[in-house]
C-alpha cells in the first residue's frame, strides 16, 4: 500500500470548514456586492430536493494522492513535457502569421459564420451543478456556478451571500469539502447525442461546454492534470462525444477556458508547495488538500500549465471558438491568452473566433474606453472577435452604429448554473425570451443561452420547455433572424428590425403584435409584405405624415399571437 500522507487523512476524515480568505476573489463580475441594507439574522434557508443534497450514507473521500505525493510523482516529467509543449506553441507563433500581441491579434476578423449564427447554447456545467444553489435575490445575476468557492463563508450581514456556510451545513454537512463533490459527480444522465441533437432542434448553431472553469476541473481527458473526467468523477471522456456529435449535425463548437483558477499549486525551488490563488502567490494552506485535489503543481503556472493545457484541447478537439474568462485576474500580458490565441489563428485551418476576455488592458489600451459611472480595466468590448455581454455587464459599451460581432451570454432566469430554485416565478415566459432574443439580434449580437444541466447531466424540465418553445419559433420565423444584420432604428416601440446582408429584404418582429401595426422603417413603394411564418402576403399602406412608416394590418390569427411576429418587407 502507497504511503498516505497524515495531513491527506486529516481532510478527509476532519470536519474541517476553514472560511474563505479574506483576499479572495468572492464576485462574479456583475454581481451586486453589498445589500442596501443589513440583515438582522442569518437566513433561515430550505432543505433541497433530494438529489441536490447529501446522498444518504455518503462518506466524503479524497484523491488518492496529497498535492505534495502528486507534486513527488509526477511534477517534473509534467513540467518536462509542459515547456517542450509551450515551446512548440511559440515557435509556431513565431512562424505563423498571428503574433501573441494585441496588435497583431486585432487584425484578424471576426468569421461570417459567427456573425450568422445569431444563436448558441453554453453549457454551464461541472461539480457545482450537484449543488445547484445560490442566495436567492429578487433582481440581478446569480451564479449557482461559483458555489463551490463560497460554500467556505457566511459572508457578512450585508452580502448577498449571507449565510451561505449555513445552507451548505443543512444540506451537505460540516464536513463535506469542495472535492468530496468529485465522486458522486458521475455524469449518469449526461448523453452527447441526445443533448446535440436537441440543440439542433431548438436551432442553435454553435455550442460551448464550461470544459475547465474556475476550480480546474476538466470534462476532457488532460495531460496536464488529475484534476478531470477521465482520472475521477465519471472515468470517461466527455468532451470527445459532445464535439462529434455537434460538429455531425454541423454545428460550430467552442472551448469555454478559465484563465485562472481559485487555487493551484506551485512548486517552490525549495521542493515545498506554494499556492497561485486567481494568479497571484499566496502561502500554502492545509485547505488546498480539499480544494485542489488532483493537481499537478508547476514552477510557472502560466508556461507549464495554462498555454500547454489549452493548446492540447485546441489539437485534440479542432474547436471552431475559443471562450477565455477570469479575465479579471491580471492583465492580459501575464494571463497567456494571447499565446494561445495566436497558435488558435495559426494552426486552425478554417474560420475561427476568440472572445474579448484576454485579461486587464494596459492604461493606454482602456484610456477613454469606460464611462465614469462603471469604470473598468478589462479588454472586454476592446479587444476580441466578438465583444460579451454578461446580463447586462458591458451594455453600455455595446455601439450599434460601429458594428462589432457582440454576444449576449445569459439563461432564462438570473441562474449563471443550474438553480434547483428556479421556476415560472423567475423564469422569462416564452414571449419575454423571443423578444429579448430579437431585440440582441437587432442590436448586432448573438445569443449564446446558458442551459444549466442539472448533477448528472440532464436537463431541468423547464429549460426543456424554453429551449421546445424558441426552436419551434425559430423554425417558422428563422428568415428574420439567421444571417441578418441591424437595421435602423434596431429596436423601437416592440419591434425588432433587421434584414438581409444582401439588403434586399428587411424584417420586422413585432413583440406586442396587433391588427394595426406602425413600422418605422423606409419601405419603397410597391413593396411586398409578408408573414414570415406563413409566406402570406399582408396588407399595407403609409402612413400620412409618418415621414415613410407603414401601417401593416395584421390578420386576427398574427394579431392575437402569444408569440412576437416577424413579418418581411421586399421590394417587387
Amino acid at each position: 500500500m502507497k504511503k498516505i500522507s497524515a495531513l491527506f487523512l486529516i481532510c478527509i476524515l476532519s470536519p474541517l470548514s476553514l472560511p474563505a480568505k479574506t483576499d479572495a476573489v468572492t464576485n462574479a463580475p456583475g454581481e451586486t456586492a453589498v445589500l442596501k441594507e443589513e440583515a438582522e439574522t442569518l437566513p433561515d434557508y430550505p432543505l433541497a430536493p433530494k438529489k441536490y443534497r447529501r446522498p444518504s450514507g455518503f462518506k466524503p473521500s479524497l484523491y488518492k494522492y496529497s498535492l505534495k505525493q502528486m507534486s513527488e510523482k509526477f511534477s517534473e516529467e509534467t513540467i518536462k513535457a509542459a515547456r517542450a509543449h509551450t515551446a512548440r506553441v511559440r515557435a509556431t507563433n513565431e512562424a505563423g502569421k498571428w503574433k501573441p500581441n494585441g496588435k497583431s491579434l486585432d487584425e484578424h476578423e471576426c468569421p461570417e459564420w459567427f456573425k450568422d449564427a445569431k444563436f448558441g447554447i453554453f453549457i454551464d456545467w461541472g461539480l457545482w451543478s450537484l449543488a445547484s444553489w445560490c442566495p436567492p435575490k429578487k433582481e440581478g445575476a446569480m451564479y449557482p456556478d461559483w458555489y463551490e468557492l463560497r460554500m467556505y463563508s457566511n459572508f457578512d450581514s450585508k452580502s448577498p451571500f449571507w449565510g451561505y456556510r449555513n445552507y451548505h451545513i443543512k444540506n451537505w454537512g460540516e464536513d463535506f469539502q469542495r472535492d468530496h463533490f468529485i465522486p458522486l459527480f458521475k455524469a449518469s444522465d449526461f448523453n452527447s447525442e441526445e443533448l446535440a441533437e436537441l440543440f439542433s432542434e431548438c436551432g442553435a448553431k454553435y455550442v460551448v461546454p464550461f470544459s475547465k472553469h474556475h476550480s480546474g476541473f476538466c470534462l476532457w481527458p488532460s495531460s496536464y492534470t488529475h484534476r478531470d473526467v477521465m482520472d475521477m468523477g465519471p472515468k470517461r471522456d466527455i468532451m470527445s462525444p459532445l464535439a462529434e456529435a455537434c460538429k455531425k449535425l454541423g454545428m460550430k463548437f467552442g472551448f469555454y477556458f478559465s484563465l485562472s483558477e481559485w487555487e493551484y499549486p506551485l512548486l517552490k525551488e525549495d521542493g515545498t508547495l506554494a499556492n497561485f490563488s486567481w494568479n497571484k502567490e499566496i502561502p500554502y494552506s492545509d485547505d488546498m488538500e480539499y480544494k485542489a485535489s488532483g493537481k499537478i503543481a508547476v514552477k510557472d503556472f502560466v508556461n507549464e500549465y495554462i498555454i500547454p493545457q489549452a493548446a492540447e484541447f485546441i489539437e485534440k478537439y479542432s474547436p471552431d471558438i475559443l471562450w477565455f474568462d477570469a479575465d479579471w485576474a491580471d492583465k492580459a500580458s501575464a494571463l497567456g491568452g494571447y499565446d494561445i490565441a495566436a497558435y488558435f489563428y495559426n494552426i486552425s485551418q478554417k474560420p475561427v473566433a476568440v472572445n474579448d476576455r484576454y485579461g486587464l488592458g494596459e492604461p493606454d489600451e482602456i484610456k477613454g474606453r469606460f464611462t465614469a459611472a462603471r469604470p473598468r480595466q478589462w479588454l472586454r468590448t476592446i479587444r476580441g472577435d466578438f465583444f460579451t455581454d454578461e446580463y447586462g455587464d458591458t451594455s453600455e459599451c455595446i455601439d450599434i452604429e460601429n458594428y462589432h460581432p457582440w454576444e449576449a451570454c445569459r439563461g432564462i432566469s438570473q441562474s449563471y448554473g443550474n438553480n434547483w430554485q428556479d421556476d415560472e416565478s423567475n423564469v422569462i415566459s416564452a414571449k419575454e425570451f423571443v423578444s429579448m432574443f430579437a431585440d440582441i439580434v437587432a442590436r448586432g449580437g448573438n445569443l449564446l443561452l446558458l442551459i444549466n444541466l442539472d448533477g448528472q447531466g440532464a436537463i431541468p424540465e423547464i429549460q426543456m420547455k424554453r429551449l421546445k418553445e424558441i426552436g419551434s419559433w425559430l423554425k417558422a420565423n428563422g428568415k428574420a433572424v439567421y444571417a441578418t444584420r441591424p437595421l435602423r432604428p434596431f429596436t423601437k416601440n416592440g419591434i425588432s428590425y433587421t434584414r438581409s446582408k444582401d439588403g434586399a429584404t428587411s424584417y420586422a418582429i413585432i413583440s406586442n403584435p396587433s391588427r394595426k401595426t406602425i413600422l418605422e422603417i423606409s419601405v419603397p413603394d410597391g413593396a411586398k409584405v409578408t408573414d414570415v411564418a406563413a409566406g402570406n402576403t399582408l396588407e399595407w399602406k403609409f402612413v400620412k405624415g409618418g415621414g415613410g412608416a407603414v401601417e401593416v394590418e395584421l390578420p386576427a390569427n398574427l394579431a392575437n399571437s402569444n408569440l412576437p411576429v416577424a413579418v418581411a418587407i421586399k421590394s417587387e
